[in-house]
């Protein structure tokens, strides 16, 4: 599952358009997040998928081994999220440990899906190097993957996982008002 992360530089993204982001070390659901449609332009939305049909029934991150079974699925359109790392807690004795993932030279991309009120980050099982903190992550995408992503023929691999460095950080990160960098150091 991915519950929060962290956009705060697009300078090493290979998108071509570039934009003015405003830093932030705590995304969490229900913010207005940036995104990437099939024509490679970006976009925001608020990170939680919703329905026309239910004020409250939101989802922030889907399965990928279910997006085809799952009806509430059927008419949404495929995204993708862009961010600089993204917090996992690993659940220990009476207390989670939040971890920040992160390739720390380039940007991350998570595959999404969306609709005309939100959109929501697709997960999978977790690699082994990731497993430790969390059971599952988000589906991350490579440049050269968009477009498989887009046509829908990815595989939901995710062979990148391997090189992301993985740091314990504070649970200042718990708190959704805290937006800092410290969010993002270990400790």
């Amino acid at each position: 599952m991915c519950g929060r992360y962290a956009l705060f530089d697009l300078s090493k993204s290979k998108i071509k358009k570039k934009i003015n982001i405003i830093p932030n070390y705590n995304i969490v659901p229900g913010s207005n997040v940036l995104l990437i449609n099939n024509k490679n332009e970006l976009f925001y939305l608020p990170w939680s998928l919703r329905f026309s049909w239910s004020k409250s029934f939101n989802v922030i991150n889907a399965r990928s081994e279910t997006l085809h079974q799952k009806k509430i699925f059927k008419n949404t359109k495929r995204c993708i999220f862009v961010a600089n790392g993204y917090y996992e807690w690993k659940k220990g004795h009476n207390k989670k440990t939040p971890y920040y993932h992160t390739f720390f030279n380039k940007n991350i991309y998570f595959a999404g899906l969306f609709n005309d009120y939100g959109a929501c980050i697709v997960t999978r099982m977790s690699y082994s190097n990731t497993m430790r903190i969390h059971k599952r992550q988000p589906v991350l995408l490579k440049y050269n993957e968009f477009p498989n992503w887009f046509l829908g023929t990815h595989n939901f691999e995710c062979k990148s996982t391997k090189k992301l460095k993985i740091i314990e950080v504070s649970t200042q990160v718990n708190f959704p008002s805290n937006n800092k960098p410290d969010n993002i150091i270990g400790v």
